[in-house]
């Protein structure tokens, strides 16, 4: 009698864990597709001491056929994406009995294609949802399914459907977990993003400039000033490339606050737990606040950099690929020579040649973390098919790099030593989002151009990186929402101009609009904000 209650405990158990990934189905959202159906609740058998079996991604014949619509970040419009879906379709229909539907947006139609589609419920299963574009709005909006809920409607999505994928992240979930819940899966990509410079490495040989011994703007001055004697100057180049970019020697961690630079922390040290926001345009420090920008003031007035650096129509991009240019401040590394490789890969220019040098630390912090998600909106129809890609992303690669590459033999070759060579306006790795918004990086090909040692020094940074006090902390706008609104109309009128040395004069003009906007009020709660997250994260 006894081994009879065991068995017929451990069946139950087992059909539970089955059900819970597949079996049943059910009509959800009056969909004419039958979905996956979420986990049952159930109560445990008394005195049951054994743990359930692990669920299973279902057996394809036991669903339905289900299309899965991805809003992919794109840098244009591709003529390929259909035969892309197709190459993609024939993994994963046999796998879980779904489809895939790119919908391609760029960036600068993001906000309003992506956004507005997003909010108004139209059926979307997986939304790119980076940190620095939204990932805090869409949570506070109610827009994403938490994916680590196991009392959710559809359970613990990223446990049940992508465990290895969860294992492999790390410090990506915990970094990316809101008030306990987690609501974008990462790019397995660097986690440690420093600042540095980007030089020509052609112009650094001619004129014999060590570039391991320019860490400082002390060190770096000089130079620019030296480069005016050059014959390069007298044809219009420029020794400072730059739109306002200070990774090289600022002070303060990137990123500290989504959609806000006027708020942020200082880099510190390893291990200080002592840190609190403040306004980086009233710092008294050398490279902060004034005192950077009567830097970039000087440097302009003296024809270091570009008379037009200041204007949104000036493309530092352009001026790089062209190799226009002595050193650049608008770029952060990613260890090594990897940077600088990916920029020359990308420019078409095969004369280019670039070096980067790290002046700043490594450091670990939140804006990094979340560079790059993939979120499940709550109109998806079937979320556990969803979450199944996503890991498909980080686990296959085959499929992955026919989102990464293409197809061999159309859209790339590789070389005899196993490199993608890009085809020409091959319509699909020239119009996506970049390899650093796709699944796991390091299982991606790498092109012909770029360092083959290039994942072990992303992975020797990360190693080395130590994490700021604030790595995981993210503001929370709704008590300042007009305040925070105002002051982002200030920074966009004046931001980018007194950061290459434009309007300094007026200085303090700009920043009475930014008190008039209301920058006290929104430090205030940042302020305690900040306390309340550290107290409950380090103790008091």
């Amino acid at each position: 009698m006894k081994k009879s209650i065991i068995f017929l405990a451990l069946f139950m158990a087992i059909v539970f864990a089955f059900t819970a990934c597949s079996g049943g189905k059910q009509p959800a959202q009056e969909s004419d597709q039958e979905t996956t159906t979420p986990p049952a609740e159930s109560e445990e058998p008394a005195g049951d001491d054994e743990e359930e079996p692990a669920a299973e991604v279902p057996d394809a014949s036991d669903l339905e056929p289900y299309e899965i619509v991805y809003y992919m970040y794109s840098t244009k419009a591709s003529d390929q994406d259909k035969v892309i879906e197709e190459a993609i379709n024939e993994i994963i229909q046999p796998k879980f009995n779904a489809t895939i539907d790119f919908v391609m947006i760029s960036g600068g139609d993001w906000n309003e294609k992506a956004k507005v589609a997003l909010n108004s419920g139209e059926k979307i299963d997986i939304f790119w949802t980076p940190e620095w574009m939204g990932y805090m709005d869409n949570i506070t909006a109610g827009v994403l399914l938490p994916l680590n809920d196991p009392d959710g409607p559809w359970g613990d999505l990223i446990s049940t459907y992508a465990p290895q994928t969860k294992e492999d992240l790390g410090d990506f979930i915990e970094a990316n977990i809101v008030d306990g819940y987690l609501y974008g899966v990462a790019t397995n990509k660097e986690l440690c993003v420093p600042g540095g410079l980007i030089w020509n490495e052609t112009l650094t040989e001619k004129y014999n400039i060590d570039v391991t011994k320019v860490m400082t703007v002390e060190d770096l001055e000089p130079i620019l000033y030296e480069f005016k004697n050059t014959e390069e100057y007298a044809q219009g180049i420029y020794p400072l490339l730059t739109t306002g970019g200070w990774s090289a020697f600022d002070p303060f961690i990137q990123g500290f606050m989504a959609d806000m630079s006027s708020i942020t922390m200082y880099i510190g040290e390893p291990g200080a737990r002592d840190g609190v926001p403040v306004n980086q345009w009233t710092e008294d420090h050398p490279m902060a606040g004034r005192n950077r920008r009567e830097i970039m003031a000087k440097w302009n007035k003296d024809g270091l950099m570009h008379p037009d650096s200041h204007l949104s129509s000036f493309s530092n991009i352009d001026y790089l690929n062209n190799g226009a240019f002595l050193v650049s401040t608008d770029f952060v590394l990613k260890g090594g020579q990897v940077k600088a490789k990916e920029l020359m890969a990308q420019s078409g220019n095969p004369e280019l040649r670039l070096v980067e040098h790290q002046t700043s630390a490594s450091v670990n912090v939140t804006t990094h973390a979340g560079g790059s998600m993939l979120g499940i909106p709550i109109t998806s129809e079937d979320p556990p098919r969803a979450m199944m890609y996503i890991n498909e992303m980080h686990q296959n690669e085959e499929l992955l790099n026919i989102m990464a590459w293409g197809i061999e033999g159309v859209h790339y070759d590789l070389n005899d030593d196993g490199f993608v060579i890009p085809k020409p306006a091959n319509g699909w790795s020239d119009s996506h989002g970049g390899m650093w918004t796709l699944g796991n990086q390091f299982k991606q090909k790498l092109s012909a151009n770029e360092d083959p040692q290039k994942y072990e020094q992303m992975l020797a940074l990360t190693a080395e990186a130590w994490a700021h006090e604030s790595l995981g902390f993210r503001f929370k706008r709704d008590n300042v929402a007009a305040e925070f609104t105002s002051i982002g109309a200030v920074t966009s009128e004046w931001e980018r101009s007194l950061n290459c040395g434009v309007r300094v004069d007026e200085y303090d003009t700009f920043l009475k609009a930014l008190e008039e906007a209301g920058i006290d009020k929104v430090l205030e709660e940042a302020r305690s904000q900040y306390a309340a997250w550290k107290a409950e994260k380090y103790g008091s």
